[in-house]
């Protein structure tokens, strides 16, 4: 058990040395109060009337690689919007193709309208081109008039994108149990994955919890205007 205690202590120790000491905050009273989910075809809603008491936003999975189209986008999308949620639509970074046909295909699932999130790519898969995923930003934000945002973990984001990401705002999964919020100097951190096996009343199973990193001024000044 020692033994144990001691590797742990080590890892924990060598990830705070890695990374700068400015990539956090601690939390002192979780006083952010903009609450979210993010889902896929995997989760099964039972009640969006009790998921919309508990979550402001919803963001969900449209479309993934170069065809793959998420089979519970389009109702998740029209049940959040009727249940008053700020809604929005990601697409799954597939590595190998190309950043023009992965857009298309996002670009054919999902219109945006006046109060949605903008358009969301999630990056997890260290094989990615981070080159093509910047090509898909471009297009996005071309196409949609608005930066978008990029998803992915805290690890992956120092390892394999910080510094070599444009200019987008991010979205973070990094565990509250830790302690700490993600926060960075040079990326502007709008949205925190806090938990990916949260429970809460109208989603059978886990489900993925967010916060919103700011207030609803901030929210609302990131929306599609």
């Amino acid at each position: 058990m020692k033994k144990a205690i001691t590797i742990l202590s080590l890892v924990v120790i060598s990830f705070f040395l890695m990374y700068k000491v400015s990539d956090f905050k601690p939390i002192i009273n979780k006083n952010q109060n903009i609450k979210g989910i993010d889902i896929s075809h995997h989760n099964k809603i039972t009640n969006w009337s009790k998921v919309s008491k508990t979550s402001t936003f919803c963001l969900m999975k449209a479309t993934e690689g170069k065809s793959h189209k998420d089979k519970k986008f389009i109702s998740n999308w029209d049940s959040s919007k009727k249940h008053n949620m700020v809604r929005g639509a990601y697409h799954f970074f597939s590595p190998n193709v190309s950043a023009e046909k992965q857009f298309k295909n996002y670009q054919s699932r999902v219109t945006l309208q006046r109060g949605d999130f903008p358009p969301i790519l999630d990056v997890e898969l260290k094989e990615c081109d981070i080159d093509e995923v910047n090509k898909w930003l471009e297009m996005a934000e071309n196409h949609y008039g608005v930066k978008p945002i990029v998803y992915t973990t805290y690890m992956f984001f120092k390892v394999f994108m910080d510094g070599r990401l444009k200019d987008y705002p991010i979205w973070i999964y990094m565990s509250d149990n830790m302690g700490i919020q993600p926060s960075f100097d040079d990326y502007e951190c709008v949205l925190w994955q806090y938990n990916q096996k949260g429970r809460i009343s109208g989603i059978s199973g886990n489900v993925d919890l967010n916060y919103f990193l700011g207030d609803n001024l901030d929210l609302k000044n990131i929306l599609i205007q």
